[in-house]
């Protein structure tokens, strides 16, 4: 049985497990944690006291925090994605989820937290990138809303965060440590930072090494080295980003210049 479990101490509120065969869960158990669960193959039965409901591909059940409950397969079922989320995390995002569990039918709903658990799961993605993630399908999933500041205050505090990032873009820090630099909620620094540039700040950190290595590609330095020097896992991380700007590979670019 292949399983994988994203895990981190900087993001502690958070806990994933995929497991490629799934098997029956037989055993009536509680989690301290909000779960959400999907498949991608086959459907279960998640069992609780008095109530059964049936999880097929494109749904996705959430079962509350202390809920007892157990699992079955009806058929061959595979790809089960699990989430675990804590309730203090919930609390800041201020939602409250009241039911016991529910099951929800929404296609759009559904692969926005694949990709989200795909993108936890790659370790080719960056700490910062995927805790930004967490928050932006957490605020659509939970239809969070939060009062906007004054307009002009919130140009000027993005642009002193845009400073500090066009600084600071190689170093490692979490949305945490940044909200608490400019004594914001991560939520506030997500939405004022997308609603000023557009992007979110992930996008915008990549942007600002995809440009970096552009730069040090006029040079001799190879582009492994390159890689390492602008901030990426390595040559193939930067291949990909620099091709989704771009549309050429480096090798491609710096053959062009020479």
């Amino acid at each position: 049985m292949k399983s994988d479990i994203f895990k981190n101490p900087k993001l502690d509120f958070i806990e994933l497990r995929y497991v490629k065969e799934i098997v029956d869960c037989q055993k009536m158990h509680l989690h301290e944690e909000l779960t959400i669960t999907a498949i991608k193959k086959g459907s279960l039965n998640l069992i609780f006291n008095n109530n059964c409901i049936e999880l097929k591909p494109n749904e996705i059940a959430i079962i509350n925090s202390q809920i007892p409950h157990s699992a079955t397969t009806n058929e061959k079922s595979k790809d089960g994605y699990v989430l675990y989320l804590k309730k203090d995390y919930l609390k800041n995002l201020d939602f409250n989820f009241l039911s016991a569990f529910k099951l929800i039918k929404n296609k759009n709903i559904y692969k926005s937290f694949i990709k989200l658990c795909d993108y936890l799961l790659d370790s080719k993605i960056s700490l910062i990138e995927k805790e930004e993630n967490i928050y932006l399908f957490c605020l659509a999933f939970f239809s969070f809303e939060q009062t906007e500041q004054n307009y002009k205050e919130e140009s000027i505090l993005t642009m002193n965060i845009k400073k500090y990032l066009d600084e600071n873009y190689l170093e490692e820090f979490t949305l945490d440590e940044l909200a608490l630099k400019f004594d914001l909620t991560v939520i506030h620094l997500i939405r004022v930072f997308k609603k000023e540039f557009g992007l979110p700040i992930h996008s915008y950190i990549l942007n600002k090494k995809v440009h970096l290595a552009k730069e040090l590609l006029s040079s001799n330095i190879s582009i492994s080295q390159i890689a390492q020097n602008s901030g990426f896992f390595d040559q193939s991380h930067l291949n990909r980003n620099f091709k989704r700007v771009f549309q050429i590979t480096p090798k491609e670019y710096q053959k062009n210049i020479f």
